[in-house]
């Protein structure tokens, strides 16, 4: 299987335990449509509740905690020397036994099983040697994938080391398809062929067995792909797989296969094998676990120190800076290796791993790169339309995605596959249907839960053609039949799914604070390297932090970057592509993050750094937005948000529009009317000041429940005072007036200031005040004081009343810290200051 697609096995895919670290660097290459927060989550998954905790930021992914007893972390550690942590993302992965951990950290050669203990090892060797003794001619039959690629390779070096008359054959994805093909073992045959050797193919091939036992051709098969009931009859058929198979492991690539008949060959592990079995078995995705974890290692290692010509070329055309690393092959070397099989042949792959003139490495590597980048735009056109099929009909894809249309390349419908199911995490099928056939072919991606293959199985007798694992597979059939597939693919999919395996799963492998994240931890835990499937990247859920900053970075500001504090230790997060969360959290806020820790090396300074998948804000959280410009922009995207409630008072907003999903209500409105459907709101809006602060607790007292809280207003409409002028104001005021005795008003007002030193406009509201209360009166421009007026209280003024309470909402909302937000919700509706039953969030903003 590889890591961007073929015709049968290929695409990322996800173990139901955690997301594969190739998933986020894969994301790199992603468009700006695609947004995932896993690995480099955008995805568009079922929104649900966490567990029974409420959280007021949705993470996009089920986390599941990883339980590991101390006793046993303890004794681990004690025995080997480990650091506790290190020692419990070993049990989390299943190694418990000192013995296993100490073969699994060591990775060392001497590990490797014995190759004769796969079953037919014997009957190919001898007959291979035969064919060496006699000057037989040999052909490599190989498959247009990285595995593919790098089994053909690895079996061509080896042989031609040998001195053999070799040569290889692998058949072309668009006018043979996948596998042996009986015009392929004819022509063989008939070139003079003796000995032909399937690798990363053939365990299905029974037909084409048979057909070559028929011309006298001698066949020894080699795969990894799961057998049918019936295998072939060939010469000898070597798959870990097999029924009869006793070999220990049996997650061999097909490189793995054929490094293992190289390694009986030659009686010991072929040097020049070591690159290319690591290149294959990593882009191919097979768990990193047992021996493909020595392989994997010991050819990094080949890769980094000794590499061949060809190899050399493929790094430096792929811009790898450094060392490289699983990620690398997985992101940058598979890929490029795959656009040959996808848009051409694979031959151009071969020849590059082959060659050992660096001019020749370096052209081929410079057309394998400008491959990859037609075979992305491709990518990208295809599944825009595929999209939007899904888009037309979605209840017909509610269970299960099967997605087919004339002219998609069947090259590349295996990356695409991988991409729907990172938008809508289904299991997926997508096919190019060939017009003058009639006949559909597809690659299919599956979830956590689903067997593809066994659903497959279930609908043989609509597939001619079907092969691969549990996760991923590829089949062909007539265009008529596509609808019944679905039918019944839909049928299984609702006996085998729930509605929880919709929602993807995220493996915690403990929970960290700041204080414990550091570069001796970081360099501790990389001793678990190389990562990938059955040994995935450690992932972490930092707990306790605060947010200090938010910042977009990147070219297209589409990356996060977030500083975090806690207890005076600070830390630096990166989300790629999850630029948008930085309008979905506020500073001061203290967010759950799940992701990896790694090293930033930056101007020779090596600093402790998070990348993160995914995130949950397990408290409410306040937007201060609190600004007199132009909000609508950021309001908008709110707006179209059905659980979104806006309060404004005055005029509806000039900006809004009718076909807006979110309510809209007036302080008016409110009062003394309670608002009823506080139930399905989620985002609660403020754009205007409330007329007084008994209107805002009113309705917050309301709610039970709210994930945010956006203070989106500012006070340029307030004419008035600022400030309810004191008593002392009022009597120095009512001196001056019986000093004058009369007023005109306004030209008298700068006369009154320059007696009290008060503002004309504080001037006027106590004279509005004054004559509310029967102090003095109006005519025309003139205002007079009425002698023995009756004392009354200024609280018996509308307007002193209004303007206290004015001032009161300008104290508690306007001049107000975020942090002072924070203490005034809890203590208006103690309900909203809770966490899932954890102590309020406000005592934590206070600690902080």
């Amino acid at each position: 299987m590889e890591v961007d697609g073929t015709g049968k096995t290929e695409g990322i895919y996800r173990d139901g335990i955690t997301i594969n670290v190739y998933i986020f660097i894969m994301l790199r290459e992603l468009p700006a449509a695609f947004v995932l927060y896993l690995p480099v989550i955008p995805v568009c998954y079922n929104e649900k509740r966490q567990s029974e905790v409420t959280l007021m930021l949705r993470p996009k992914t089920r986390w599941r905690p990883s339980e590991a007893e101390a006793v046993r972390v303890d004794e681990l550690a004690n025995s080997l020397n480990l650091h506790p942590l290190v020692a419990r993302l070993l049990i989390n992965r299943g190694l418990d036994d000192v013995e296993r951990v100490r073969r699994f950290l060591r990775a060392s050669v001497q590990d490797l099983y014995d190759p004769f203990w796969l079953d037919g090892m014997e009957q190919a060797v001898k007959r291979i040697r035969h064919a060496l003794e006699q000057g037989e001619k040999i052909r490599i039959y190989g498959d247009y994938d990285a595995d593919g690629v790098t089994s053909t390779s690895l079996m061509m070096r080896v042989f031609r080391r040998l001195g053999a008359d070799v040569d290889y054959y692998i058949p072309n994805r668009f006018t043979e398809g996948y596998g042996l093909n009986r015009d392929a073992l004819i022509r063989a045959k008939e070139e003079g062929v003796h000995l032909m050797i399937s690798v990363d193919t053939g365990i299905s091939a029974v037909d084409q067995a048979d057909h070559a036992n028929k011309l006298g051709l001698d066949l020894i098969i080699t795969d990894h792909h799961e057998p049918p009931s019936v295998l072939p009859q060939a010469l000898a058929v070597i798959n870990p797989k097999k029924p009869d198979c006793t070999y220990p492991f049996s997650q061999l690539a097909g490189v793995g296969v054929a490094f293992k008949l190289c390694h009986a060959l030659l009686g010991e592990p072929p040097e020049e094998g070591w690159e290319l079995v690591a290149l294959g078995s990593i882009a191919d995705l097979v768990p990193l676990v047992d021996e493909n974890r020595i392989l994997a290692a010991r050819g990094l290692e080949a890769i980094n120190q000794n590499p061949s010509t060809g190899m050399a070329a493929l790094v430096e055309a792929s811009g790898i800076d450094g060392e490289v690393a699983a990620g690398h092959v997985g992101f940058s070397l598979g890929p490029r290796i795959n656009a040959s099989g996808r848009l051409d042949t694979a031959g151009q792959a071969v020849e590059l791993m082959l060659t050992e003139d660096s001019a020749e490495a370096a052209l081929i590597a410079e057309e394998l790169d400008r491959m990859n980048r037609e075979r992305q735009h491709l990518v990208e056109a295809i599944t825009a339309e595929a999209v939007a099929l899904v888009e037309e009909e979605p209840e017909a894809h509610h269970r299960m995605i099967v997605v087919a249309a004339p002219g998609w390349n069947v090259g590349v419908i295996g990356i695409v596959a991988s991409r729907l199911v990172e938008r809508y995490y289904r299991p997926t099928i997508v096919l190019g249907i060939d017009e003058e056939t009639g006949m559909a072919k597809g690659s299919a991606r599956s979830i956590a839960g689903f067997d593809m293959y066994r659903a497959l199985t279930a609908c043989d007798e609509l597939l001619p053609h079907y092969g691969g694992h549990t996760m991923a597979a590829g089949m062909s059939l007539p265009q008529r039949d596509l609808a019944q597939l679905h039918q019944r693919l839909d049928q299984l999919a609702s006996e085998w799914l729930t509605e929880e395996d919709y929602i993807p799963l995220s493996a915690v492998d403990a929970d960290l604070t700041l204080g414990e994240v550091n570069l001796a931890l970081i360099e501790s835990i990389e001793k678990l390297a190389p990562y990938g499937i059955g040994n995935p990247t450690p992932r972490f859920r930092l707990i306790g932090s605060r947010l200090e900053r938010i910042q977009r970075i990147g070219r297209d500001k589409n990356h996060l970057k977030l500083m975090l504090e806690q207890e005076g230790s600070s830390l630096d997060a990166v989300g790629f592509r999850m630029g948008e969360l930085a309008e979905e959290l506020m500073p001061q806020s203290q967010p759950e993050l799940l992701g990896e820790l790694s090293i930033n090396e930056w101007n020779q300074r090596r600093n402790p750094q998070f990348l993160v998948r995914d995130v949950a804000v397990p408290h409410l959280q306040i937007f201060d937005w609190r600004s007199n410009r132009d909000q609508r922009e950021r309001l908008g995207p709110l707006a179209k948000r059905q659980e979104t409630l806006f309060v404004h008072s005055g005029e509806e907003p000039h900006w809004w529009k009718r076909d807006y999903a979110a309510t809209l209500l007036s302080w008016d409105r409110l009062d003394p009317n309670p608002f009823t459907d506080a139930a399905t709101v989620r985002y609660l809006v403020l754009i205007d000041l409330p007329p007084a602060v008994a209107a805002i607790e009113g309705l917050l007292r309301g709610f039970g429940q709210l994930e945010r809280i956006y203070f989106a207003f500012g006070d340029a409409d307030w004419n008035g005072p600022s400030g309810v002028p004191d008593r002392e104001h009022f009597k120095k005021l009512y001196g001056a007036v019986m000093k004058v005795k009369e007023l005109r008003i306004p030209r008298d007002l700068e006369r009154l200031a320059r007696m009290t030193g008060l503002s004309a406009k504080g001037i006027g509201f106590i004279l509005e005040v004054f004559q509310e209360l029967g102090f003095v009166r109006r005519e025309g421009d003139w205002l007079l004081l009425v002698p023995e007026a009756e004392k009354k209280p200024l609280s018996r003024s509308t307007h002193y009343r209004q303007q206290q309470e004015w001032d009161e909402v300008q104290q508690c909302l306007v001049y107000s810290s975020t942090r002072d937000l924070y203490t005034y919700i809890a203590s208006i509706n103690p309900k909203l200051a809770q966490s899932g039953g954890e102590e309020a969030w406000i005592s934590k903003i206070k600690s902080g």
